[in-house]
């Protein structure tokens, strides 16, 4: 990038810059675009750019921190820029909707790629709405997050439920009814969302103790695999024991005397890991934990016998501290589309309260199933798509209204390079926003590939015709109108 290019780039980044902001924009610039000033004066663009020369020391710190960073992996980069996986948007619920064709199930990638290139909200939102370009953005940043697993995508129904979504009970292998451990589609990416932010959180010195304990956890582990082997399981107390392991937990039954008397119950890992971390030394300690899940309080003896059978573990464990490498923040994203299809209230159940941007990190609930405490985290984007012509839409909760923000997308004219194709959108569209309203109107999805008269006479039959027959069921007159501008008009009528 040009000595020139930068200095205009950052005069942007100044201007749009409220008064409190002047500083970390600079900054800002600095780390994003380390690279191309590598070899640059920037004494020189600061003075250009702000008028202000004291500016340039805020930009070389911005270029050491990136170049820091990106030693450590804690930044990628993409075509010569640096980009923050960790963006700083507010709005955490984005709906985008509009007509059939308008490009809303390809806007979400857009949508996410800029909020993973750290673009703020005025920017992202403007460029959303206006809907110009199709393909002016890099589609690897989205690729990359699907493949370190940062995304779920669902489509809604009407025989979609709170038990898909969240928990519920569902068949096992041999065909009986049991609790899904791992939940539902959005519990899933929330927990790794959750566990992803809490872990950026913590300092060094609290990793080192969670990488001892994890390592005593392990030749516990070690230990109780053998002994299961053997006996076919491992005693807490006279009446519970441990009979197999999870990836997460410990499963254990009570009343070993009457194995038909089971619980097969489940003793988390994370939940002695709060033992360890709140330095829990008594059975009444572990009863006015606050942050572990109701089952520990209530077997709090099988707990705490475990959790002493594992910090008691003698053998010398030895960390270096150079060793130790911060947790990065990310982005998650769960992609929800057709919203408005499923039956919001029963989907979301007590969840509604949580996904507001001021409820994350803070508030939580108990799930009505496992009984395990939840909330949702702020690194957590939840986007949607709706069709604004489904008759459903009326049905959309007002809670849900209040909770999202909702970008339109409308049908765009200079998207369409065939100019026969662009006439009859641009008629068609004329006669439908007249008869119904805009929200009706044909997205330019419909007529992007048109090449010649054969794709176009293609699309009219059997793509725009249905979808008129629908918009226009019973207007006989109308319909007739709409036809005789799609150049159908000698065609059977088939309603």
């Amino acid at each position: 990038m040009t000595e020139q290019e930068l200095i205009n780039i950052l005069k942007d980044m100044y201007a749009n810059a409220q008064n409190g902001e002047k500083v970390s924009s600079i900054h800002l610039f600095g780390i994003e675009y380390a690279e191309d000033l590598i070899n640059k004066d920037i004494r020189k663009i600061a003075i250009e750019a702000t008028g202000n020369e004291s500016y340039q020391t805020e930009i070389a710190k911005g270029k050491k921190l990136a170049s820091l960073l990106k030693n450590k992996q804690l930044l990628k980069t993409n075509s010569s820029k640096v980009i923050f996986e960790n963006s700083k948007l507010k709005t955490k619920n984005i709906m985008l909707y509009g007509a059939p064709g308008v490009g809303k199930t390809h806007n979400y990638k857009r949508l996410i790629t800029m909020i993973e290139n750290g673009n703020d909200e005025k920017t992202i939102f403007d460029t959303i709405s206006r809907n110009e370009t199709t393909n002016d953005f890099d589609n690897s940043v989205f690729e990359d997050i699907k493949k370190e697993k940062r995304i779920e995508f669902v489509t809604f129904h009407q025989s979609y439920s709170y038990e898909d979504f969240i928990e519920g009970f569902r068949p096992n292998e041999d065909g009986n009814i049991e609790l899904d451990k791992k939940g539902g589609i959005f519990k899933r990416i929330s927990d790794k969302a959750k566990e992803n932010f809490e872990e950026s959180k913590k300092e060094t010195l609290e990793l080192k103790k969670e990488i001892i304990f994890q390592q005593k956890l392990d030749n516990f582990i070690e230990k109780l695999e053998n002994e299961v082997e053997q006996n076919g399981y491992y005693a807490i107390t006279e009446a519970a024991y441990i009979s197999s392991i999870d990836n997460d937990a410990f499963r254990y039954n009570i009343r070993r005397a009457n194995p038909i008397y089971k619980y097969d119950l489940r003793m988390k890992f994370e939940d002695l890991f709060e033992f360890e971390k709140n330095k829990v030394s008594t059975r009444q300690d572990v009863k006015k934990l606050e942050t572990i899940n109701s089952l520990a309080n209530q077997h709090a003896t099988y707990y705490f016998k475990v959790f002493n059978e594992i910090i008691s573990d003698t053998k010398n464990i030895k960390i270096n501290d150079n060793e130790i490498q911060k947790i990065e923040q990310k982005n998650f994203y769960i992609v929800i589309d057709e919203i408005n299809r499923g039956n919001i209230s029963k989907i979301f159940g007590e969840l509604i309260t949580l996904i507001e941007e001021d409820k994350r990190d803070a508030y939580e609930v108990t799930l009505p199933y496992s009984k395990e405490k939840f909330k949702i985290p702020s690194n957590l984007y939840i986007i949607a798509t709706m069709n604004s012509t489904d008759k459903s839409i009326a049905t959309i909760d007002i809670a849900l209204r209040r909770r999202f923000t909702f970008l339109k997308m409308k049908p765009n004219l200079d998207l369409v390079k065939n100019e026969e194709a662009k006439k009859l959108m641009e008629d068609l569209n004329e006669h439908i926003s007249k008869i119904i309203n805009e929200d009706y109107k044909l997205g330019h999805s419909y007529f992007m590939k048109i090449k010649d008269k054969n794709d176009l006479k293609f699309v009219k039959e059997y793509k725009i015709k249905p979808l008129l027959e629908e918009y226009f069921y019973c207007d006989e007159e109308n319909y007739e109108k709409a036809i005789t501008i799609l150049g159908l008009e000698n065609e059977p009528n088939k309603q």
